[in-house]
């Protein structure tokens, strides 16, 4: 309970006072139901602090997300013809490291916002701001106004415009153009200004799991810990209350290490206990499941068993998860190239990131296809070359091409027929060659040309 609800200072009127640098600033503890309807700014950036704790202390969490990020950023390569440009472009900023941050970011807080540091026309810089204090400003119609930084009420940095100009004044710092800020988002409905964070569906049941947690000592004790019984006296002595008393003082503070001794008037035994404790198993692992349901990982990538169900359960959950990594890809391959290739000049629409495979199975399996292909003759080398990842692909002789049919030919410029029309040397030497015939009685079974059947007038 203590990750969600951070109280520091005085409370007053059930309002959290934080410590906020020079000035108090007001922090409202906000429950759940409140989730469930749109939010302000305040309860944005409460929810976004909410997201941000859970990430950091909680184990499930944290395996949500850190597994989704290490599967979702790959290898990747550029195609187009601004290639070399921003290959290089790659290499200076470490765009591997870049992509692993974005993707923490908006699958944590749904968005995830980047300063565009540039040094005259050149870009020095991808700086992933800290979500939780950045706030979108649109007009009704949706278009974008300006981006802003507020940290804890005080206006930091304004990119663009809030729209009233008082307000814009109240800012620092302002960057008269949003063109040096670009901003990711993760599941998107409609024209919404934010993303959807991958924890909010969760946040209830998020919140049972640590209440049970916190109130899981005194539930150990109270139903785990045996109860001890004293029987004082006897028929021919029996115990006077100050007696009773005087033992159940004892037992109180009577602990595994402790050590008691007692007249033979005092009988000490041991209650059973498992008759009146409760199951808190099935609880936490109901709460557990939805969790991981809604973070949507496979139990198998958190270190979980299939509860006896076998390896086949297992392997439909890794292919349905190797389809949600590609949708990820996607969201991060669309928002990179908009919002920094194009946005920055780096290139054009026909620029393009490409995300290798995820899994080496995957790889084998296209490399295969690849590979059948052009032995049936439907690709040729050159094609399939071109179909590999940049590191794989070699400089192949070109092959002449007869204008009117786009066929290859020969050194004489007759058409050669296509790969697939060709005998499969397998079959031209075949006894079962099907261009022969045994139709001839006097071959004794043995396949001739066909060319060479008598024709009868």
């Amino acid at each position: 309970m203590a990750y969600f609800v951070k109280e520091v200072g005085s409370s007053i009127n059930n309002q959290v006072i934080r410590e906020g640098g020079a000035a108090l600033v007001k922090a409202n503890t906000l429950s759940f139901s409140k989730a469930l309807i749109e939010e302000g700014d305040d309860e944005r950036v409460e929810l976004n602090k909410k997201f941000k704790r859970a990430y950091e202390k909680v184990p499930l969490i944290t395996a949500i997300i850190d597994v989704h990020a290490d599967q979702v950023v790959q290898e990747f390569y550029f195609e187009g013809p601004n290639k070399e440009k921003i290959d290089k472009f790659s290499d200076k900023i470490n765009l591997m490291r870049f992509f692993h941050r974005v993707t923490k970011s908006m699958l944590i807080y749904g968005n995830a916002f980047i300063e565009i540091v540039k040094k005259g026309a050149d870009i020095e810089e991808l700086k992933v701001l800290d979500t939780v204090w950045m706030k979108v400003y649109r007009n009704k119609t949706g278009d974008l106004k300006g981006y802003g930084q507020i940290i804890n009420n005080e206006e930091m940095v304004l990119w663009g415009t809030t729209g009233d100009p008082n307000q814009d004044a109240k800012f620092k710092k302002r960057i008269a153009s949003t063109d040096n800020l670009a901003h990711f988002r993760y599941n998107v409905l409609g024209s919404e200004a934010y993303g959807r964070s991958i924890l909010k569906p969760i946040l209830s049941s998020l919140q049972q799991k640590l209440d049970m947690e916190n109130d899981l000592k005194s539930v150990i004790f109270k139903y785990v810990s045996p109860l001890i019984w004293a029987k004082c006296g006897n028929d021919q002595f029996p115990a006077n209350q100050t007696v009773i008393d005087t033992i159940a003082n004892t037992l109180k503070d009577l602990s595994s290490k402790s050590e008691i001794s007692t007249t033979h008037l005092v009988e000490l035994g041991v209650l059973e206990f498992n008759g009146k404790g409760m199951d808190i198993k099935t609880p936490i692992e109901h709460i557990e499941q939805q969790i991981i349901t809604g973070g949507q990982v496979p139990p198998v990538l958190l270190g979980r068993s299939s509860d006896g169900k076998g390896d086949k359960q297992a392997e439909v959950q890794l292919r349905n998860f190797g389809r949600r990594v590609k949708a990820i890809q996607r969201e991060i391959k669309y928002e990179f190239e908009d919002n920094i290739i194009l946005k920055t000049d780096l290139g054009s629409k026909e620029d393009h990131l490409i995300w290798e495979k995820a899994e080496e199975r995957e790889w084998e399996i296209d490399v295969d296809i690849i590979r059948g292909l052009v032995t049936d003759g439907v690709l040729t080398p050159q094609k399939a070359n071109d179909l590999l990842p940049p590191k794989y692909r070699e400089t192949l002789p070109e092959i002449e091409l007869d204008p009117l049919n786009q066929n290859s030919t020969g050194s004489n410029g007759i058409q050669k027929p296509r790969v697939s029309q060709k005998k499969n040397n397998k079959v031209k030497d075949n006894p079962n060659d099907p261009t022969k015939t045994t139709k001839n009685p006097k071959t004794n079974g043995k396949r001739v040309k066909k060319s060479d059947r008598e024709l009868k007038v």
